[in-house]
């Protein structure tokens, strides 16, 4: 049939959408298109396909604006149900014109994966990767691996870019909350610069203390 019908607009299209996006999170572009085949024998464009699932996942999960206002409660019941889960949070102006602050960084480690660290290897991986939202903020993580040779994330935070800044005080909250006076760490990173630059300025990761080697 035609390429579309008028009244198959975004709305309508989200409606159809809800309950696959509710019961699969990776429902993809592809899916939009055959689900609204199959509910009208109208195939519907990328575009609209692409806009009406954002508007399905906003409606199922909310915005990331909303998310982003959940988070210090979401962090505070992590704090609750699992005891000695440690939270910092780095604030900053948003502008200089006014006396409102946003988040700027927020780190957070579970309890048992400090506990865990005490009998693993010393050895700590640290990396970053995207969040895909319009703000492109990145989220740092730390591993390590035990004697089985299996991976234990240890900590992750959400920063606003992956800088020597972001960097530096993701590397402290791991000195301060995860090593604690350990020596002997073996830093494994890519060569990103804000890395290389925030391990100089850490102690524990350079000599005599500990080592930074590149993956």
């Amino acid at each position: 049939m035609s390429l579309e019908h008028g009244n198959l607009d975004r709305v309508y299209v989200a409606s159809l959408l809800l309950g696959h996006v509710k019961c699969n999170p990776s429902y993809g572009i592809k899916h939009v298109i055959q689900t609204v085949k199959d509910h009208t024998e109208y195939d519907i464009p990328y575009q609209k396909a692409w806009y009406s699932l954002k508007m399905a996942r906003e409606m199922v999960y909310g915005t990331w604006e909303s998310s982003v206002q959940k988070l210090p409660k979401y962090l505070g019941a992590l704090q609750k149900y699992n005891p000695g889960t440690i939270v910092e949070w780095q604030h900053k102006a948003r502008d200089t014109s006014t006396s409102a602050y946003v988040i700027g960084y927020v780190f957070w480690v579970f309890k048992l994966c400090i506990e865990g660290f005490q009998h693993c290897r010393n050895l700590i991986s640290v990396d970053g990767t995207h969040l895909y939202t319009k703000y492109k903020h990145k989220m740092l993580i730390a591993a390590t691996m035990d004697g089985n040779q299996q991976v234990l994330p240890l900590a992750f935070a959400v920063v606003d870019e992956e800088s020597l800044l972001s960097w530096k005080w993701f590397l402290r909250q791991l000195s301060r909350h995860i090593i604690r006076g350990r020596r002997g760490i073996c830093l494994i990173s890519d060569r990103h610069a804000g890395i290389t630059r925030a391990v100089r300025e850490c102690p524990d990761f350079v000599p005599p203390n500990g080592v930074h080697r590149y993956c």
